[in-house]
């Protein structure tokens, strides 16, 4: 199961590192303290731009088995379709059932 919270410092880590090395590979110059500041800042925004993508997703994904989990509960009968106000139960219950001759 995957975590329930979505740490952007995590992100953050996850591509500062991987954007080093991928620069790292590159036939450049040896990146200096400029150049290690700008990959910090642009991996702290797109951290920031990921985590709150796949928090949407996450909350698509959960209304959508919400809502599954639901037909399922009302197709087998655990849970029925609508549900009748206190008011119109009360109503019911005291009006005698009259019988037909």
């Amino acid at each position: 199961m995957e975590k329930n919270k979505i740490s952007r410092k995590a992100l953050k880590n996850l591509l500062t590192n991987t954007m080093r090395e991928a620069i790292g590979n590159l036939e450049l110059p040896k990146a200096n303290k400029k150049v290690k500041k700008l990959i910090d800042k642009s991996s702290k925004k797109l951290a920031s731009e990921f985590s709150q993508v796949l928090k949407k997703e996450k909350k698509k994904s959960r209304k959508a088995e919400k809502s599954l989990t639901y037909v399922e509960d009302v197709l087998t009968g655990k849970k029925k379709k609508s549900k009748k106000s206190k008011e119109v139960k009360l109503a019911e219950a005291a009006q005698p059932e009259v019988a037909h001759a």
